[in-house]
């Protein structure tokens, strides 16, 4: 099994570690389009029109001057870097080597700066959308759609995609098994996609697979494995989708039961 997820805006900076060092992380087939991006990104981080550009308000203007010096920031590993809504359910900070082990054979995080990374690669914070208009190499999602293209990662495998639209800038290849992931909430008889409950339900999703022995094979185990959240008092209800090309897992939070 193959598990997509995106990063997450929320970053933890690290107060020490090395620089970053692009043949270190995974994919070093990428390293000549991370390094165009970055360099970029480091001239764009000392403009006045910076914000702008990069589309984020005054109280991260701080975060982004700070990219200027992006080649001599310390890293860490991306599991630590990255802590948002999805990332904090996943609990990456509770696993066991084991469970990093596994994750990190099982599980890629794509992002604007570095296309996609596995959760041991050591990043620096940065701020970087998927989709964020740079004066040189464009559109960061056009760029790694290009980039990604009629490249594979997956054979057969079943791929989970925990991924939100604007990262889904790689396509598993046709004999893989895709299933995108999904969660909605029931309130006062209304059916609605929350969009913040949707990261942390795909982020339990995605920590109790690591944490398990057990590596599903297709849709119907993902959804059989999903029923543990309902066993745990988590979600209230698990929805697979007919069988297709791609299907969709939704993991239900019904308010009006109990």
């Amino acid at each position: 099994m193959l598990i997509l997820l995106p990063p997450s805006e929320g970053k933890t900076q690290p107060t020490s570690g090395p620089s970053l060092d692009l043949q270190s992380l995974s994919f070093p087939q990428f390293s000549d389009t991370r390094r165009q991006l970055i360099n970029e990104l480091i001239a764009v981080s000392q403009r006045d029109d910076a914000l702008k550009i990069l589309k984020v308000g005054n109280r991260l203007e701080h975060e982004v001057r700070r990219q200027s010096a992006l080649w001599d920031l310390p890293c860490a590993r991306a599991s630590e870097i990255y802590t948002g809504v999805l990332f904090h359910a996943l609990d990456f900070a509770s696993a066991t080597a084991d469970d990093m082990t596994r994750a990190d054979n099982h599980i890629l995080i794509f992002s604007g700066l570095f296309g996609l990374t596995r959760p041991s690669d050591l990043i620096p914070a940065y701020r970087l959308a998927m989709g964020s208009a740079l004066p040189d190499a464009g559109n960061t999602k056009t760029l790694w759609k290009q980039a990604l293209k009629n490249t594979e990662f997956a054979g057969q495998e079943l791929v989970i995609d925990a991924r939100s639209g604007a990262y889904r800038v790689w396509d598993p290849p046709r004999e893989a098994e895709h299933v995108l992931i999904n969660a909605v909430r029931i309130k006062n008889g209304e059916r609605k996609v929350v969009s913040h409950n949707a990261k942390h339900y795909r982020g339990l999703l995605a920590g109790a697979l690591i944490r398990s022995a057990t590596v599903v094979d297709d849709a119907e185990e993902l959804a059989e494995f999903a029923h543990t959240l309902v066993d745990d008092g988590v979600i209230t209800g698990v929805e697979l989708d007919p069988p297709g090309k791609t299907r969709t897992l939704t993991l239900v939070e019904n308010l009006d039961r109990g």
